[in-house]
């Protein structure tokens, strides 16, 4: 297999803080995660006041109406936080694009998006359930899957196998890298998180800058 050159993974983080915080990037993921935090946050809210914690221990099923509230809410809050993931992940994809477009292809791609992530996740746990190493050769064979399957239309089972193949030969490196950009994503989460109230939000609407160094590697891995 040719050996595709990679860059290190502070480069790859650089690199996304660079795209991030162009002007006109900043503007195109702010509008986005603006209008997707303020919904999410929202049936959050309407969540916990109509069915506060405490109801979960005391649902009186015998009660339809409230019951079937329950689910019905408990769908839309869970539908809409794939929807969350799936737009966020196309607006990485499509950055500086036509915002509006973002929202339609997040939708179109809902649930293509959960289905492999479904998948993806349903083999990673088999193989957690083996061992701890072939769970995580699983989540790092197929951790592109995701990418493939909103950037390049692929099916599930294609994404699967191409993912895999992209990973071959360079698992180590890829890993590493991985590696890096967690411990990334949990230094920036843990800073904002001492921000009151607002620190929450601002980890929200950092979300882009999370995935782009992963896609960074997945644009390169794939030339």
């Amino acid at each position: 297999m040719m050996d595709i050159p990679m860059k290190s993974p502070i480069e790859y983080i650089k690199q996304a803080i660079s795209i991030y915080t162009q002007k006109e990037n900043f503007i195109f993921f702010a509008k986005i995660m603006a209008v997707l935090t303020i919904v999410a946050t929202l049936l959050g809210l309407l969540m916990g006041y109509l069915y506060p914690a405490d109801v979960y221990e005391t649902l009186d099923f015998s009660n339809l109406a409230y019951t079937m509230g329950f689910i019905v809410l408990s769908l839309i809050v869970s539908i809409f936080g794939v929807f969350v993931r799936s737009t966020t992940l196309v607006s990485v994809i499509n950055t500086g694009g036509d915002v509006k477009g973002v929202f339609g292809i997040g939708y179109k791609k809902i649930w293509k998006y959960l289905i492999v992530t479904m998948v993806v996740g349903l083999i990673v746990f088999l193989g957690g359930l083996l061992l701890i190493i072939p769970g995580i050769m699983f989540a790092v064979w197929f951790s592109f899957s995701t990418l493939l399957v909103i950037d390049k239309e692929l099916k599930v089972k294609e994404a699967l196998r191409q993912s895999k193949e992209m990973v071959s030969g360079r698992f180590w490196k890829v890993l590493g890298r991985f590696f890096v950009f967690g411990l990334f994503v949990i230094v920036v989460a843990v800073i904002f998180d001492y921000i009151p109230y607002a620190g929450s939000i601002i980890v929200s609407f950092l979300s882009p800058l999370f995935i782009l160094p992963s896609y960074l590697l997945y644009k390169d891995l794939t030339v």
